[in-house]
């Protein structure tokens, strides 16, 4: 009787930023990265390369890290020592080093997956100028897949006509149990109702929204707090909160991870996510894995993870009163807090671990070769 040989591992090159930055395209990689294993049960061995260094500033300390990622990823290619390149992209300077990237994987004839985390992605691609517009068109056409994030990014590419219909993927973001399966569904603790945002400090991301939501339920100052982390123009946003007059109810808790944050959302009562766009939010995973209700906006992205009155109470982006009201109704209403953070939790499980995902890329991985 003889042995069969073991299948080889597809090997998958990740670029992106650097895991250990700020953000959550490197949050999502770093996710993949602990949890390697998934993959690696899948028959995919990830490999990742950082396009930027976390804390770095000034133009030479970027280019630098740009030049080396450059030449790995050269190296590599000419070796053949990588089978797939996913490639990880949002806007701007993000867009422009990832096209790069992807005419590097054309001129070595690699074959390479490019996954768009911004939301407004294609909305604004009319936008960029003719030239830039035609290195990303072509880096997209040459791409073996286009992976996107929500129901609405996908149909909006098949309009633009960047890429046809057969070759455009959803694969919805997932993350590792942070609490791997102990979860206590009861109010955590008495008092006023913790509320917490995690997140850009910025206008995408709602805060102007959310800080006049807070002006407006005054009335109910002492019953709950909000405290907000991330990073952002701090000094501007302290400066509002001062102005405004909320810095009894309001705090800003910097930027956490790891353990920090665990201990955060598992103190928390409520999550709040007021953006204007979102591509897939990892903080709403995280908020509905600690069992969280949600309290964010009806846009593309956030309606793909959660459900109107079901895990979320959903408002329009930008408008404060209404975002005041959903505030307001679940701090009035203790049960639904709770019933809303199990169909938060039970909705994690289901659709948007880090296991799901894994299995899902690796089956995009195989069919690239």
């Amino acid at each position: 009787m003889t042995n069969e040989p073991s299948k080889k591992r597809l090997r998958v090159l990740q670029i992106g930023p650097d895991r250990l930055a700020r953000g959550g395209i490197a949050s999502l990689l770093h996710a993949m990265g602990e949890n390697a294993a998934s993959f690696e049960n899948m028959g995919v061995e990830l490999q990742f390369v950082g396009t930027t260094r976390p804390g770095s500033s000034g133009v030479f300390h970027k280019a630098t890290a740009f030049v080396h990622a450059v030449c790995h990823v050269v190296r590599v290619l000419a070796k053949s020592e990588v089978d797939v390149v996913h490639i990880h992209a949002a806007l701007k300077g993000s867009l422009i080093r990832k096209t790069m990237f992807a005419w590097i994987c054309i001129l070595f004839r690699a074959r390479y997956v490019f996954q768009i985390h911004n939301g407004g992605f294609f909305d604004r691609y009319p936008e960029i100028a003719s030239p830039g517009r035609f290195f990303v068109r072509i880096a997209l056409h040459r791409a073996e897949y286009v992976i996107v994030l929500s129901r609405y990014m996908r149909e909006l590419a098949l309009k633009v006509g960047t890429v046809s219909a057969d070759r455009c993927v959803i694969i919805y973001n997932g993350i590792a149990d942070p609490v791997h399966g102990q979860l206590p569904l009861v109010e955590k603790h008495a008092g006023a109702t913790k509320i917490v945002f995690l997140g850009l400090i910025s206008e995408a991301k709602g805060v102007p929204t959310l800080l006049e939501a807070v002006e407006i339920l005054g009335d109910r100052v002492g019953e709950f707090s909000l405290t907000v982390y991330g990073t952002g123009d701090i000094l501007a946003f302290e400066k509002e909160l001062t102005s405004r007059g909320l810095n009894k109810t309001v705090t800003y808790g910097g930027w956490i991870g790891g353990k920090e944050k665990i201990s955060v959302l598992s103190s928390a009562d409520i999550f709040v996510l007021p953006s204007r766009s979102e591509g897939f939010s990892v903080a709403v995973l995280e908020a509905m894995a600690h069992g969280l209700p949600i309290i964010s906006t009806s846009i593309p992205g956030v309606v793909d993870a959660v459900r109107n009155h079901i895990e979320a109470v959903l408002v329009a982006p930008g408008d404060a009163a209404a975002l005041a009201v959903a505030i307001r109704k679940l701090l009035k209403d203790p049960d639904a807090r709770i019933r809303m953070g199990v169909a938060a939790r039970r909705r994690y499980l289901e659709y948007f671990t880090m296991e799901k995902m894994a299995a899902e890329l690796s089956e995009i991985y195989a069919l690239c070769v």
